[in-house]
């Protein structure tokens, strides 16, 4: 029970972006769902986890799509409940590490939003190089826990499928920094030298993404020494 007591204050600290309470409860009813169901196949998994009446299931479908939900403000409220939870997260030179990767995945439904054509870079024998899903992107925190280390997410968008403008030209990298300043994160960057032109967005990520490896590298490093 104290297990999930702190579960509810973590969660309570997320009731500023919901617009109605009964929202926000609904809200909790899914995520507690998501903690505790033993398959993967959506909301009926949920339903069967918590024991809720079949009624609940329409209900806990409006939940996702209600105008009572402020997305952008849940993102930023849950980075700092992250930061809460976690008040020593794996830091250089003072500034926390994050993580940032993408995902396809497949969908069969043919009236599904956001699916669309998508190119996979690897293909094997059980990955076809074009595959109809969502294409998302992630970021990270990497926090230290005991001797290892592991990413808590911070936020989740589907960056691909979703046109909004014509005139939307966003590459992945420009939405991926756009998605770090929606979950909180101030973002400096540093013009390469020799850019072309300075500072761009390519150089930029590509530092980025060289750096993180790097300090990963290192943490392993050194908890193989540790271990020694």
């Amino acid at each position: 029970m104290s297990l999930w007591m702190h579960w509810w204050n973590a969660i309570w600290r997320l009731r500023p972006a919901f617009s109605r309470l009964q929202t926000f409860l609904w809200f909790a009813t899914a995520v507690a769902g998501f903690t505790v169901r033993t398959d993967m196949l959506g909301v009926t998994s949920i339903v069967r986890a918590l024991n809720l009446d079949a009624r609940c299931y329409n209900t806990l479908i409006d939940c996702f799509h209600s105008s009572a939900v402020k997305l952008d403000r849940l993102t930023a409220l849950w980075t700092q409940v992250v930061l809460r939870l976690f008040p020593q997260p794996l830091r250089v030179n003072g500034r926390c590490v994050l993580v940032g990767d993408g995902i396809k995945v497949p969908k069969c439904g043919r009236k599904m939003p956001a699916v669309k054509l998508l190119h996979q870079q690897s293909e094997s024998n059980t990955k076809p190089e074009y595959i109809m899903g969502h294409s998302l992107q992630a970021v990270s925190l990497l926090v230290q826990a005991a001797s290892s280390f592991f990413a808590v997410p911070l936020a989740v968008r589907i960056h691909e499928g979703l046109v909004w403008s014509n005139r939307d030209r966003r590459t992945l990298l420009d939405k991926m920094l756009a998605l770090l300043g929606i979950a909180g994160v101030e973002v400096i960057a540093h013009p390469a030298p020799g850019s072309n032109p300075p500072g761009r967005l390519a150089d930029i990520t590509n530092r980025m993404v060289s750096r993180t490896e790097a300090l990963l590298a290192l943490a392993v490093l050194t908890t193989e020494r540790k271990a020694a």
